[in-house]
């Protein structure tokens, strides 16, 4: 099969997959309930069933591949910016959520949809768990561009839990998001700063060595 041929292929597969997936986000947006069952939901959509599994195995995969699309597509279009290169690791996570938030914005319906409130936090669940991944994979390289350059303290064990620490941070953010009632949700935008410097200050040299540095002094008063 020629290279176009190939090309031709993906993209007709691409646009199926984005066909079911759109369907299924209208169908939620508009009934309030997932689809009684994927033959039902492909009898409506009118395409077979094989077609929604050459795609998706279940319903859940797709609202999984909502937010990983989400968040490629955020990290892509940063990458791409003529100005990252020259942003420090604390600019980069900053320049993320906000594009991050500003990508969900778009289809912020849905979003609140697949995360109805509830007590327990959503990250613990399908659809986000290949998310994590992701954004793990994003901050561990914003965390060793970080050390290169001095602006991150490596701690040895305690720089391995530094990518726990922002992912429980982007939990946070998406928490206060989902439930900001700020117009512009200037709230948020306050919050993501605020949260960002105080990591970046916690992994930074100073904060810590001078904590440990007092506690130290305070041990030897004791004695």
């Amino acid at each position: 099969m020629s290279p176009t041929a190939d090309q031709s292929k993906n993209a007709k597969a691409e646009k199926m997959k984005d066909k079911i997936r759109t369907a299924y986000m209208e169908y939620r947006l508009l009934k309030g309930e997932f689809p009684g069952s994927v033959f039902a939901f492909c009898k409506e959509l009118k395409v077979k069933e094989a077609e929604f599994y050459a795609h998706y195995n279940s319903f859940s995969q797709i609202e999984s591949d909502f937010w990983k699309s989400k968040l490629k597509t955020t990290i892509s279009r940063l990458k791409d910016s003529s100005d990252w290169t020259g942003f420090s690791s604390r600019e980069k996570l900053l320049a993320f959520y906000f594009t991050w938030f500003e990508e969900l914005l778009q289809e912020r319906s849905f979003a609140l949809l697949s995360f109805p409130d509830k007590p327990s936090t959503p990250f613990s669940d399908n659809p986000l768990d290949a998310t994590k991944s992701h954004f793990e994979d994003f901050v561990k390289e914003l965390l060793t561009e970080g050390e290169g350059n001095g602006e991150i303290a490596s701690r040895g064990p305690v720089s391995a839990r530094y990518a726990d620490m922002l992912w429980m941070q982007f939990v946070f953010l998406f928490n206060y998001w989902r439930k900001d009632q700020s117009a512009g949700f200037e709230h948020t935008d306050a919050a993501i700063e605020k949260s960002v410097n105080l990591g970046f200050d916690l992994m930074g040299k100073g904060i810590v060595e001078s904590l440990v540095d007092f506690g130290k002094f305070l041990l030897k008063q004791d004695r």
